[in-house]
This record gives structure tokens, sequence and C-alpha cells, in this order.
């Protein structure tokens, strides 16, 4: 799953840029009554195997809305996808149901979804970003709790982790994670801090041809603490 700047779904479509085609319905990021009805007669239609990825499909694609009307409704379709019983698209539905609850603000909910994510994920971690870890790190780092530092500590520290560090908008959280770590644990965040702002000031495409694909594009609050922490 690429990271890919956000754009927005709904606009684009209006505009005729992402208009989905009979192949590629389950892109359609239309969430109105209508827009479900047909979606939901044509996933009938589908083959009984195909229905997972295509709920799946359709549930992130209703995520880059980054509206709650319509994270409400691909919740309700990544739920479905997560009863399918599909070797990958069961933790692929729960990876994307913990981003969901997270931009709901439902830290436990979305606790609950990565830990079942990497559950259910086979051991390459297929049907899945292969950094969960760093996601669930994230969360437990929003709470004041300090018996989840250990954990965090150990999830940040997998070599697995680091291994699937490719893009470097994934490899930015990890420098944020830990310098925000370092500074729960009280401990120097600097070099963590300034690993972090240093890769947000890198605009080079790692893929020439799709210049946006692991761009860093971070808050600008983000942006504003770590600079606080490379000041330790």
């Amino acid at each position: 799953m690429l990271a890919v700047a956000d754009v927005g779904a709904e606009a684009a479509w209006q505009h005729g840029r992402t208009m989905p085609s009979d192949r590629n319905w389950p892109h359609d990021p239309r969430y109105d009554d209508a827009a479900l009805e047909q979606f939901e007669e044509r996933l009938r239609r589908a083959n009984r195997a195909s229905r997972p990825g295509y709920l799946r499909v359709k549930g992130a694609t209703l995520l880059d809305h980054r509206d709650p009307a319509a994270t409400l409704v691909a919740i309700r379709l990544l739920h479905r996808a997560t009863e399918s019983g599909h070797f990958l698209e069961v933790p692929w539905a729960h990876e994307l149901l913990g981003k969901a609850y997270r931009m709901m603000g439902d830290l436990d909910a979305a606790e609950h979804h990565y830990r079942q994510c990497m559950a259910t994920a086979d051991e390459h971690g297929n049907g899945t970003t292969k950094v969960t870890e760093l996601f669930l790190a994230e969360v437990l780092l929003q709470r004041d709790d300090r018996g989840d530092l250990v954990e965090v500590e150990e999830l940040l520290s997998s070599s697995d982790l680091r291994q699937s560090l490719l893009w470097n908008s994934y490899i930015f959280r990890y420098y944020v994670a830990q310098a925000r770590l370092a500074r729960r644990q009280r401990c120097d965040p600097r070099e963590w801090a300034a690993l972090a702002l240093e890769l947000a000031g890198d605009r080079r495409p790692q893929l020439p041809r799709h210049p946006t694909v692991g761009l860093v594009d971070p808050n600008p609050e983000v942006i504003a603490e770590l600079r606080v922490l490379a000041q330790g």
C-alpha cells in the first residue's frame, strides 16, 4: 500500500479526474444513498471470493475523504471485510480500521484493530503496509500511560519494522515516534527530531514517475513540535 499525497476524492470525482470505470467501480468515492445502493448491487453480482476485496477497496477509498460521515461508512464496510476469513483481506481491513478509528479519535478501537492486523497477517505481513507496528506505537504514544512505553520501545526496535521502512513518509513517522518516545522516557530527543526535520525538508521524489509517492507531508503542528524537541 503506497503512501500518496492526500487528494479530496469527492472533489476530484466531481471534476472528472477520478471517475471510476465500470471495471474500477469499488474506487467510486461517492457515498450517498444512491451510490451505496449501486455498490451493494454490484457487490451482490460479484464473484463471492472477490467481495472482501471490493469491501476493503471501497472502505479505503472513503477514508481518503477524511470526513467523519465518509469514515463511518468506511468502518461499516471494513468490518464486513474482516468477517470474510480471507487471508489477505482480513488483516488489511483491520489495519484500515485502525486508521479509521484513529481518525475518529477512538484510540482503544484503533489499538484493537492494529493488534488484530498483526495477529491475522502471515509471517511476511502480506495484505498490510508491513509497518503496522509503527502505527500501533503511534497510538500508544498518544496515551498518558507510561506502562505503554516499554511496548512502544519494543515495537520501534523490531528488525522487521526497520527493514520495512522503505518510504520517506514512513521513515519520517518512525523518527517522530522515536523522538516522542525519548521525550516521554526523559531521554534526549534531539537526534531523532533533527533527523525527522531533515527528512521533512527533502523534496526529492523516490519514484521519478510518481513524485508524490512516499513524500513527507507533515502537519505544521508536528513540525513545530519537532523544532522544540530538536532544541532539547
